[in-house]
């Protein structure tokens, strides 16, 4: 059987098809903020492609660096020209749980707010967390089968393990999950009984050959810059031939997960004030 490449670009054009269907004949002033304490290199290409992809369905996004984390995040949810605001963390010299707290859900278009963190379990949230809703959009687009299915989820943050779980055991979709971690034992014997397998933990390669089954689909969150490129947590060259279907990186989860953050703009948007 001839390994699937699950294209994550392919799913971020037509959403961004769809918002640029839906925006064409509205003026979208509002502006999102991305909120910043000096981003590193980890987070400027993600700004970058952030910027890029709004651009080209004529969002307005703005950098604003963090001063005063309380009146900042104030002024912003008074705003009415501000749909959302995005942390683009980790913040070395503010106290990001304290702008979180402050943030109103109707602009955490992240999903990160305990208010809409906590919703996910009963579904209704405002946003959940864009990455998390990128794996189970391209489960959508590929229409991948996961009821009754064993997935398992390597990573439990609360950006992409946790609330990726809570979405798979949804009525309707039905899969049965296990959330691996640092402290899991046996791994690899859990691995191997995958039908499909997630990896979020954020290290280069770390999902080998020997840790899968044969037919497995692979969703591959990781973003790691090793070796002069970016890389998955999967070591896909050698994995590709015993997978099923496989998500690329670059070209994966990353680009589903921009789409899929201003459609959260869009959505606050249509929300109003």
């Amino acid at each position: 059987m001839e390994t699937k490449i699950l294209s994550g670009k392919r799913v971020s054009k037509s959403i961004l098809t769809f918002l640029k269907e839906k925006t064409e004949n509205k003026s979208i002033k509002k502006r999102t903020i991305l909120y910043c304490d000096s981003p590193d290199e980890s987070n400027k290409a993600y700004i970058n492609q952030i910027i890029r992809s709004a651009k080209k369905i004529d969002f307005i996004v703005d950098i604003v660096d963090a001063e005063n984390i309380e009146k900042d995040i104030k002024e912003f949810n008074d705003d009415p020209e501000i749909s959302g605001v995005m942390f683009m963390h980790p913040f070395r010299n503010f106290d990001e749980e304290m702008g979180l707290k402050l943030l109103y859900p109707k602009k955490d278009i992240e999903g990160r707010t305990e208010n809409n963190l906590g919703k996910l379990f009963t579904g209704k949230q405002l946003f959940a967390p864009p990455t998390a809703e990128a794996v189970m959009e391209i489960i959508k687009y590929y229409n991948i089968k996961i009821s009754g299915k064993r997935v398992v989820i390597l990573g439990r943050s609360t950006t992409v393990g946790k609330p990726l779980a809570m979405m798979m055991l949804k009525k309707g979709v039905d899969a049965t999950v296990t959330v691996c971690h640092s402290r899991t034992k046996d791994l690899d014997k859990i691995t191997k009984e995958a039908d499909v397998l997630i990896s979020a933990i954020g290290s280069p390669l770390f999902v080998k050959k020997e840790m899968i089954k044969e037919n497995v689909i692979i969703i591959d969150v990781g973003f790691n810059y090793l070796n002069g490129k970016y890389v998955g947590d999967v070591d896909y060259e050698n994995i590709f031939n015993k997978a099923s279907a496989i998500t690329p990186v670059p070209g994966g989860v990353g680009s589903v997960t921009t789409a899929i953050l201003l459609r959260h703009i869009y959505e606050s948007f249509e929300l109003g004030d």
